[in-house]
């Protein structure tokens, strides 16, 4: 019996072929890309699909005397990739509706006083949020305030603060925000504990 042509790709996975693994990227990830999009799926769900079946492929065939190829690498990857995915979809259904039961349930036993303390220490956490707000740099206050009231485009912002251009509003954002939580946590650690 002669060899399937698609056994170079089996054979390239043992043993490191580049060329021939940037081929089975570039001939088969469109296609399970596509189908995973199709199936409720997400682009980096495809990617890791991809990766695990490529993975499994290679921990259950490659480097194995007794293993002939019948049929084309694509089918037998796609084949590895539905039933990877259907196993993902079911288990996220699984976890969803033990979720949704835990909630449910965990809701209609939650007493009176707990949704009082929690109203305590939202409102607790809210005051310590504006609060800390002060503590930031008058730049940082006005971009974030800028941002949040949503009137302005970050071009706008970014004019109306001096700031070199969009990437500069994120960037600054990013480090504000990071700023803020810090301080948060800082004080209202002290608060609940001291």
């Amino acid at each position: 019996m002669s060899q399937h042509p698609d056994q170079q790709y089996f054979d390239a996975l043992s043993n490191g072929d580049q060329r021939l693994i940037r081929e089975i990227y570039s001939k088969f990830s469109k296609g399970i890309l596509h189908w995973v999009l199709q199936n409720n799926g997400e682009a980096e769900d495809a990617q890791d699909l991809f990766q695990d079946a490529l993975m499994a492929i290679y921990d259950r065939y490659c480097g194995r005397n007794d293993f002939q190829l019948t049929s084309s690498f694509g089918a037998l990857l796609m084949t590895i990739c539905r039933r990877k995915w259907f196993d993902r979809l079911s288990q996220k259904k699984r976890e969803a509706t033990v979720r949704n039961a835990e909630s449910t349930r965990y809701e209609a036993e939650t007493p009176e006083w707990e949704a009082a303390e929690e109203a305590i220490l939202h409102q607790q956490r809210q005051e310590c949020l504006s609060r800390v707000f002060t503590l930031l740099s008058d730049q940082c206050q006005k971009l974030l305030t800028m941002i949040t009231a949503g009137e302005l485009s970050v071009e706008s912002i970014a004019s109306t603060l001096g700031l070199a251009n969009a990437n500069a509003v994120y960037q600054s954002k990013h480090r504000c925000t990071a700023r803020w939580r810090q301080l948060f946590y800082e004080h209202f650690k002290e608060g609940t504990h001291g």
